[in-house]
């Protein structure tokens, strides 16, 4: 267990409810091709308080504090706000903790919640989003479901109980497929008052470690490898979406907890959406 997990007292006092809406942008160090191509590589970005970047077709504009209202002639420079730029020397733990763990503790609260990567191919969706094996590589999704878990592993008792269901789909030419079923196809959305939003048909698994949840990935990755070897494109055009849905009943005394009293029970449900937007 990490030495950084929270009790169960730190989630409900979370600000995670507060802040319904981040944008946040993640510049990529430069890979070996373009460090190597033909043309010298030259950042034409800077970043400002990690709130702000500023992108111009002028390198001589970056170093211009009037930069963000320089435009003129054949050269445009733009400057951009967001709740938090990281450059290209972020880590993944900073990414994770400081703009994708209030929507994980926000669905532990029974809330639902989504992240979603976009961004051009090759950017690092995936990389942030998944990561390597390397445990200061992991993305946000391993991160999350170790949250999860040691959140579960601290709060569980006699009274307190917990559930966990994961799910897995692809959506290519807006038809929406099941990653752990490929025979399910052509799946529906579909809306009720007990469930909300949900996609008919769908598998869910109970998953019980995060090491499942990461079984479960891998089998899902492997199922969009086979279509990305049969049709070319479908990777890079297809969005993903890995679902968790976190269960907890509550019994608010000795009665409830034999089945006896359904009035004594508090019963939560949070739903995180995990989503690797296809590349524009």
């Amino acid at each position: 267990m990490r030495d950084d997990s929270l009790e169960e007292g730190d989630y409900e006092n979370s600000d995670s409810a507060g802040n319904n809406f981040k944008v946040v942008v993640r510049v990529r160090p430069p890979l070996p091709r373009e460090l190597n191509g033909d043309k010298r590589f030259q950042n034409i970005f800077r970043i400002a308080e990690d709130k702000r970047i500023t992108v111009s077709e002028n390198l001589s504009a970056l170093d211009d504090p009037r930069a963000e209202d320089l435009s003129s002639g054949n050269f445009s420079t733009y400057t951009f706000t967001f709740d938090h730029v990281y450059s290209e020397d972020s880590n993944q733990a900073d990414v994770y903790n400081n703009t994708a763990r209030d929507a994980v503790l926000s669905s532990l609260q029974g809330y639902n919640a989504s992240i979603i990567a976009y961004g051009q191919t090759g950017t690092g969706k995936t990389y942030t989003m998944e990561g390597e094996q390397a445990p200061k590589l992991r993305g946000i999704i391993p991160r999350a479901t170790e949250e999860i878990f040691d959140f579960i592993e601290n709060a569980v008792s006699e009274r307190k109980k917990f559930l966990v269901r994961a799910s897995y789909l692809q959506i290519y030419n807006e038809v929406i497929s099941d990653l752990l079923k490929p025979e399910r196809t052509s799946l529906q959305i579909r809306e009720d008052k007990r469930r909300g939003v949900f996609v008919e048909g769908l598998s869910e698994w109970v998953v019980r470690s995060p090491k499942e949840v990461s079984g479960l990935m891998q089998r899902g990755a492997m199922t969009r490898a086979t279509a990305n070897t049969k049709m070319n494109e479908i990777s890079s055009r297809s969005h993903a979406v890995f679902i968790i849905i976190a269960e907890q009943l509550e019994y608010l005394d000795e009665d409830s907890s034999n089945g006896e009293d359904r009035r004594g029970q508090t019963f939560k449900v949070g739903k995180l959406n995990l989503v690797d937007l296809a590349g524009s």
